[in-house]
């Protein structure tokens, strides 16, 4: 797939020239304490998947020898503007937010990455390309959003939707472990393409 279908039609220069030198990566579990997230059709709640998610990923991404900052690493609640602060706060950083999906149809199923600002593109790709194989699902692209954490963040971010909880085959697939070790480790591989400048198709 090229990159201007891929980003229909949005690619371009801006695009191209990725998210520059980072040296720390701030982990965003979606969600937390009274904010369940999407519920699944069988299993744990967003929440609790996103969180094992984004604390596999930081783990991954020390070995890799970033520095890693994670906005929740327990079961509680940061608002929005809280989450998009720390990432402020660091000048040499990339924001990586997790997240699962769902739909009020059972249907919908696959994997899509989310950026706002054009130097966050690149990222949102490199990301996609090597977590859309993890499992058998549907590659939804990388697409463009003004979500809170993308918008409001002065820093490279991404907000990454691994698969829809109210699919049935998704949510099993998600639902485990292995699954959810193989993510954090391709996410972390596309975090390192990015730093080091490419993309791989």
């Amino acid at each position: 797939m090229s990159i201007l279908l891929l980003f229909g039609g949005c690619a371009g220069p801006s695009y191209l020239t990725g998210a520059g030198n980072f040296h720390t990566v701030i982990v965003d579990a979606g969600h937390g304490g009274h904010d369940m997230g999407a519920k699944s059709v069988a299993g744990q709640p967003e929440k609790v998947l996103a969180l094992d998610t984004a604390r596999r990923l930081a783990i991954e991404l020390r070995k890799q020898g970033f520095n890693v900052i994670e906005t929740r690493n327990a079961d509680y609640f940061v608002p929005l503007g809280g989450r998009t602060a720390i990432s402020n706060r660091k000048n040499d950083s990339i924001f990586v937010s997790i997240h699962y999906n769902w739909a009020p149809k059972r249907k919908p199923q696959g994997m899509e990455v989310y950026y706002f600002s054009s130097r966050s593109g690149r990222l949102a790709a490199n990301i996609l390309q090597e977590i859309k194989s993890v499992y058998p699902t549907v590659n939804r692209g990388v697409k463009r959003n003004n979500y809170y954490v993308l918008r409001n963040n002065r820093r490279p971010a991404v907000l990454c939707e691994l698969g829809f909880l109210s699919n049935a085959s998704d949510n099993r697939y998600v639902q485990t472990a292995a699954v959810r070790q193989k993510l954090a480790e391709e996410i972390a591989w596309g975090i390192t393409k990015e730093r080091q400048g490419r993309i791989i198709w």
